[in-house]
């Protein structure tokens, strides 16, 4: 039978090593997969202004606009875990009928904040790539 002292390697420390080695491959994956998508998005409106105004106020629009993103979505997911439980503990004293949870504004706060980081980071390249 295998040893669950976790000093040995194998047992317990073992399985929540795989299972830490997996939550991170996951989260790794899922980062950059909003990181893309929000490089794209920020190449396209990057292109899109640009060819309606000049380069220049294009890609710092289409960098704002992304910054916006970015900042609305680290401010909420801050307030998410810092005020989740607290939120919750209310919807269910007054009853509110309401699927709201803090694992679920996390998740989609996360996704919010990397497709801006993305984004402005496209729009920053795009930038560069019009040399202004």
């Amino acid at each position: 039978m295998p040893s669950t002292d976790p000093a040995s390697g194998s047992g317990s420390g073992s399985s929540l090593s795989e299972t830490r080695v997996e939550r991170t491959r996951r989260l790794v994956v899922a980062t950059a997969s909003w990181i893309a998508v929000g490089a794209a998005l920020g190449t396209v409106i990057s292109l899109v202004l640009a060819s309606i105004w000049t380069p220049r106020t294009g890609t710092d629009t289409a960098f704002a606009l992304g910054a916006l993103v970015l900042g609305f979505g680290v401010t909420a997911w801050s307030t998410a875990v810092g005020m989740g439980r607290t939120i919750e503990g209310m919807r269910d004293r007054l009853d509110v009928s309401s699927d709201w949870t803090e694992a679920s504004a996390r998740e989609a706060f996360f996704v919010v904040s990397w497709t801006g980081a993305g984004w402005v980071v496209a729009a920053a390249a795009c930038s560069i790539a019009f040399g202004v």
